[in-house]
């Protein structure tokens, strides 16, 4: 896959693509975070998903043909390894362990916008804040689970209002669940936070 790709780098709020346009070719995010969302006509928008390495994006639309369906894009300086359509297909063609990769992206995908449909119908609002920061923490360089998204982010990606994702945020630093930091969130008690995710 390596040798089948190119580097692109994007710097930060540049496209990489945009929700409509035809699918020429896989990403692969080598370095940096790009933000998967849909805007509507009068800027409404929804966040789906925010991408760091080793994740790959906009496969499916070389598979069925169909336009993009989100606008992906970069929220700081991306480094990109772009496959194209025809390197795609040959990839798939020749390699086993690959058409086996992107069956298992696939489900992870599928089972990921399961979860998060069930919890929009079904979970209060705190579990879907509480989902969301589970989903995007990541251990930084000095071991700690952090998620790098801001208020406004994290709104969009529950359609929820700024000063909703506040009230319960304050929530969540008095029971000792998280703590705020600039530009972060820190989770202090991952099994708390998770047993606030539980909503089955």
């Amino acid at each position: 896959m390596a040798s089948a790709g190119v580097r692109r780098h994007v710097g930060a709020g540049g496209f990489i693509f945009q929700h409509g346009d035809t699918g020429r070719a896989m990403y692969r995010v080598l370095e940096g975070t790009v933000r998967l969302s849909l805007m509507r006509t009068d800027g409404q928008q929804v966040i789906f998903a925010l991408f760091g390495p080793g994740e790959c994006i906009a496969a499916s639309s070389l598979i069925d043909k169909h336009p993009l369906p989100q606008t992906a894009e970069a929220l700081d300086d991306v480094q990109l390894q772009v496959v194209s359509a025809a390197a795609f297909s040959k990839l798939r063609e020749d390699h086993r362990e690959f058409e086996n990769a992107l069956l298992q992206l696939f489900a992870r995908r599928i089972q990921t916008l399961s979860m998060q449909v069930g919890a929009a119908r079904l979970a209060s609002l705190p579990s879907q804040i509480a989902l969301r920061l589970l989903e995007l923490a990541k251990r930084d360089s000095t071991g700690r689970l952090t998620v790098k998204v801001t208020h406004a982010e994290l709104a969009m990606f529950v359609s929820v209002s700024r000063q909703s994702i506040h009230r319960i945020f304050k929530s969540f630093v008095a029971e000792g669940l998280i703590a705020l930091h600039y530009g972060s969130i820190e989770v202090l008690d991952l099994e708390g936070l998770k047993a606030e995710a539980d909503f089955l």
